[in-house]
């Protein structure tokens, strides 16, 4: 072992093999109960031999046992020139260090070092595991793997080349092991505990009562060459506020209060290079530890949290504790994010938005006009609130408080800017079934199951995604079976004219909220099932705006119906697998023919559709067909209705960007029951000239198909047309090939012989019966040579993954260093080197995405061309048939 006197540990990228790795897991989670991010009861701080600081056994610890764990801080430090930090990042660009005593592991240059580090870049945490049995008192120590190439060793390594040279080890003074009592306790936080805070970050907490006087943390520091009016997370460290500082144990995590409710004080002892920190009030189990940030009033990096705090001075906005006192946070997040992105969206309101008017609400100065247009079209795309509870979150000043009110039987309305709340509670005062309340929906707590109805207008695009998905999850749990969740957002850009000094707002592809909605499953196993969308029409019409969209999902419990597992089950219809069917079919398509079959069924309903004709596509998919007759015929209106939630979702998202002509003619509905229910494709009786149903009664049972068949003779007027296009069974099922059989099973199909749905449909209609069977042959053909274009060996993505660019990258590290050398000759050697490691990096990852592309285009070949040839072996066999039904409804009877 060798000590860095004063050096901490700032060694490379971990290499775990099996073995470690397996005896890492085997120890993983035997920590302790205590449900903490920092963790280090087993390890104390103490001199070295060296007049330094180093860390050492509390306990005996066992090979493979977790030593310490924690959370880490990454820093604005060049590691190459500082070795007090640890290398958090691949590309070794970034730099951290880190909670609790890992800061003082000194390093062992010829003996096997006792102790590793795993780093979980992502998530900022670590784990220091024991790499053989470690005596009580025995010093920790690690392997530094960075002493190859970071500079600021050069003189250690040396120091370990010349050992290793003479045959020798360094002779290390002696250190007598110390009874407990005696263990010096340079570093104690025993009182805390760290655990993600409500904005995402890390905070510290009391693990017990405080009182007031008493000590909360002792530690000490490591002093770094960063500027501390640039970066918010190191301590000012000298009288002059020229130095700076990071922290042991949990110091680093104390956030700050800004209306002078804080509950601990730190000591600094600069020449000591120690701290300590009191309680300066009596401090209860489990509540955050907060400083006074005393250099708010003079740091660059906290201009924002000041503007904060002046802000919530004049308003009492902010956040509560359970004292009821404004407390906002400093951003302490832990690298994503997630608290400075949550006091952003503090200021953006409580500061810069916080005005009581609807202007304000709005971001728009023509916001009069446009409440009084979109206001009702947000109301009717409501369910039913009669008697209803309702959950209003980002209820501002309560521009649908009091219309919800009105018509529900109770409303609970949330918004986090207090003033918003207190103009809600003066205009809709006269609703004694309003109550307001002033929170932040990221910290909100209700009693599970207790409203019918979520609704929020422009608020998940203030959340980021984690925390929308935390919400997804929430309201979950909030709503009632069968309630519904109502949002409305803002999509790719802002809507409004609005001036603003800053815009943290999070304009999104509403194509992310539907995954994120899909995708959200409670404990007892309830999702979302969407039920529609579409833009804010008043904003397509007055702003030209068709990026306003709306969501409307109902919560259906763990055992949906047969129609809805089936399509969960299967996974036909889901947004990757409809992608890949696209890329064979063509955009809008998920079965064959393409607008070829598309236009052969056009013809058939031809004679029947007239100018301002309605025609309706029963399972429309992508829309492919229905957009291609659209098209085609400017004169008429169609309809779509899709069964899959994210085909409509898709589809929807789509049909709002067309030109306004056609999104006025085309529109698409959802029918999650395959429109089965009485609920479901309740439209005005003849209301449609033609109807297409096409390769969709396969996926209904025996009793399903003729209920959808009577709708459709509902919806279609007298002399209309229906054109129903199926697959069908050209054997009876126990003689067809057992891969077609087993074909069948998996999707879930209810195949018929064409006489027999002749026959079904012949209750309702006149049928001719056309066999199109070998058409699908020739589009199955067709397919199958997208296939090998698109996903075969000789595609692009395949064959660009399968080039071994390993020889080019060791030669292109050469060619980027003269590059850089010629542009910038002043660079020294080891910037030259960094730079190009961290370029061949990044085009590393490139490379291997490539790979990961071509896996999954491996995969996707072997799956399409297997199905593609099944399909068409079948159909030449005799065993599957593709027919057309073209149908007329029969006369009424006199």
């Amino acid at each position: 072992m060798f000590s860095l006197g004063r050096a901490t540990s700032a060694f490379g990228a971990p290499r775990h093999g099996a073995k470690q790795v397996a005896i890492f897991l085997t120890f993983r989670g035997r920590f302790c109960s205590t449900d903490s991010l920092v963790e280090c009861s087993k390890v104390y701080a103490r001199r070295d031999a060296y007049g330094g600081v180093g860390t050492f056994a509390a306990q005996r610890i066992q090979k493979g046992e977790v030593v310490e764990r924690g959370v880490a801080r990454r820093l604005p430090v060049d590691g190459n020139n500082s070795q007090y930090v640890f290398t958090w990042s691949p590309d070794r660009s970034i730099w951290a260090s880190g909670s609790g005593c890992s800061i003082f592991y000194n390093a062992s240059l010829t003996s096997p070092a006792n102790t590793e580090m795993y780093r979980h870049f992502e998530e900022d945490t670590f784990e220091i595991v024991a790499l053989r049995d470690i005596q009580e008192d025995e010093e920790l120590t690690h392997l530094y793997k960075s002493l190859e190439w970071r500079p600021c060793f050069k003189e250690l390594k040396a120091i370990r080349d010349g050992m290793l040279a003479s045959g020798g080890e360094a002779s290390t003074p002696a250190l007598q092991p110390l009874a407990k009592e005696k263990r010096p306790e340079l570093v104690d936080c025993s009182k805390v505990y760290a655990k993600k805070d409500a904005y995402g970050g890390v905070g510290a907490y009391a693990r017990q009562a405080i009182k007031k006087g008493e000590l909360v943390e002792r530690g000490i520091v490591r002093r770094l060459p960063v500027d501390g009016n640039e970066s918010p997370f190191v301590f000012t460290w000298s009288e002059d506020k020229s130095v700076w500082a990071t922290g042991s144990g949990l110091s680093v995590y104390y956030n700050a209060s800004l209306d002078g409710n804080e509950n601990t004080e730190m000591i600094r002892y600069f020449d000591e290079d120690r701290f300590e920190i009191y309680a300066i009030r009596d401090i209860a189990k489990d509540e955050e530890l907060t400083h006074l940030y005393k250099s708010i009033e003079w740091r660059e990096c906290f201009k924002d949290l000041k503007a904060i705090r002046e802000a919530a001075g004049k308003s009492s906005a902010g956040n509560t504790n359970d004292n009821g006192n404004a407390k906002i946070k400093n951003g302490n997040g832990n690298g994503n994010g997630g608290g400075k992105a949550r006091d952003s969206f503090l200021e953006y309101w409580n500061a810069d938005h916080s005005a009581p008017t609807l202007e304000n609400m709005m971001l728009d100065s023509n916001a009069g006009q446009m409440d009084r247009l979109e206001r009702p079209e947000i109301l009717s795309a409501l369910p039913s609130l009669a008697g209803k509870r309702v959950l209003e979150l980002g209820a501002g000043i309560g521009r649908f408080s009091g219309i919800l009110a009105q018509k529900s039987g109770e409303v609970l309305a949330v918004d986090f800017v207090e003033s918003s709340c207190a103009e809600n509670r003066r205009l809709n005062a006269h609703h004694k079934n309003l109550k307001v309340q002033h929170d932040d929906v990221t910290m909100l707590e209700l009693e599970p199951k207790s409203f019918e109805l979520v609704f929020s207008n422009w608020l998940l695009m203030y959340l980021t995604d984690d925390e929308v998905r935390d919400f997804a999850t929430n309201v979950l749990k909030w709503l009632r079976p069968g309630g519904h969740l109502f949002f409305r957002e803002s999509c790719f850009h802002a809507s409004g004219d609005a001036a603003r000094r800053f815009n943290p707002t999070q304009y999104r592809d509403p194509n992310a909220y539907s995954q994120i909605f899909s995708e959200a499953v409670a404990e007892d196993g309830s999702r979302f099932q969407l039920q529609a969308t579409n833009c804010v029409e008043s904003y397509a019409q007055i702003k030209g705006n068709v990026h306003q969209m709306w969501f409307r999902w109902e919560k259906i419990g763990p055992y949906a119906s047969q129609r809805r597992t089936h399509f969960l089950q299967t996974g036909q219809y889901t947004a990757a697998h409809c992608m890949r069917y696209e890329k064979i079919y063509g955009r809008g398509y998920v079965c064959v023919g393409g607008d070829d079959f598309s236009q052969r069924l056009l013809n058939y309903v031809s004679p029947t559709i007239f100018r301002g004709a309605r025609l309706m596509e029963i399972g429309s998919g992508l829309g492919g067909t229905a957009s291609f007759c659209a098209r085609q015929r400017p004169d008429i209106y169609v309809h779509g209705v899709c069964f899959s939630g994210d085909c409509y979702s898709l589809v929807t998202g789509r049909n709002v960007k067309s030109p306004k002509e056609l999104r006025e003619r085309l529109t698409f509905d959802l029918a999650p029951e395959c429109g089965v229910p009485e609920h479901e494709l309740r439209y005005l009786p003849n209301a449609f000239d033609a109807i297409i149903v096409r390769d969709n009664l396969m996926h209904l049972d025996l009793e399903d198909k003729p209920v959808i068949l009577q709708k459709v003779n509902r919806l279609l007027r007298p002399g209309g047309k229906v054109i129903v296009v199926d697959y069908g069974l050209g054997k009876p099922l126990d003689e067809v090939s057992s891969d077609l059989k087993e074909h069948i099973k998996e999707n879930g199909y209810h195949l018929l012989h064409p006489k027999e749905e002749k026959a079904l449909l012949e209750r309702w209609f006149e049928v001719e019966e056309i066999d199109v069977t070998n058409s699908f042959i020739e589009y199955l053909q067709q397919g199958l040579a997208v296939i090998e274009a698109e996903f075969g060996e000789g595609c692009a993505v395949r064959k660009n993954a399968g080039n071994n660019l390993e020889p080019e990258l060791e030669a292109a590290k050469t060619s980027i260093i003269e590059a850089m050398q010629k542009a910038i000759s002043r660079l020294p050697q080891n910037a030259l080197e960094d730079a190009s490691t961290s370029a061949l990096s990044t085009l590393k990852m490139h490379l291997d995405a490539e790979v990961a592309d071509a896996e999954k285009c491996e995969v996707d070949y072997e799956w399409a061309r297997r199905t593609w040839l099944l399909e068409q072996t079948a159909a030449k066999s005799g065993d599957l048939k593709w027919t057309i039904f073209v149908c007329s409804k029969k006369a009424a009877s006199p």
